[in-house]
């Protein structure tokens, strides 16, 4: 049974490898046409577009990419603008502190020149007050001291 099913493989084997074999007649170049129609007609239906579609995503990738490039460029020379207006205004604003710090110290040496005169001029006053006091008192003493060296005279010598 093995053997028989063994030929008939064998046999019908033969007639396929028969009909596998290409004849060279006419319809080659029918064929020919068709196969060249075919590949123009898929080229500018389907190759063409696909390519095109394909170039006009790398333009807009590299586009983008540019694009991209170009606002990082833009974007460091931003950061470093505001750096340069931070440390600017840091400079500003040390002076500002600088100058109110300096204006207060006047202010503070004015304020204290002002309380010296004040001081200076109070303390000459009591001085005017204390030596008119002092010279009114020595000349109570002198008329005191003389009425008592007339008195003590008066006592020690009799008229």
């Amino acid at each position: 049974m093995f053997n028989t099913m063994a030929t008939i493989s064998a046999s019908q084997v033969a007639p396929v490898m028969a009909a596998a074999a290409i004849d060279v007649d006419g319809t080659i170049i029918v064929q020919m046409i068709l196969f060249f129609f075919v590949l123009f007609f898929l080229h500018f239906v389907l190759f063409r577009p696909y390519l095109q579609a394909v170039d006009a995503r790398e333009d807009g990738v590299e586009g983008a990419r540019e694009e991209a490039a170009e606002m990082e460029t833009r974007a460091g020379r931003v950061i470093e603008e505001y750096e340069e207006k931070m440390r600017q205004a840091r400079r500003d604003a040390q002076d500002v502190r600088e100058s109110l710090r300096n204006q207060g110290i006047q202010k503070q040496n004015d304020m204290v020149q002002e309380v010296r005169e004040e001081i200076q001029g109070k303390l000459k006053e009591e001085r005017d007050r204390i030596a008119k006091k002092v010279d009114s008192a020595r000349s109570d003493i002198e008329k005191r001291a003389q009425g008592l060296a007339d008195a003590m005279t008066a006592k020690i010598l009799p008229s």
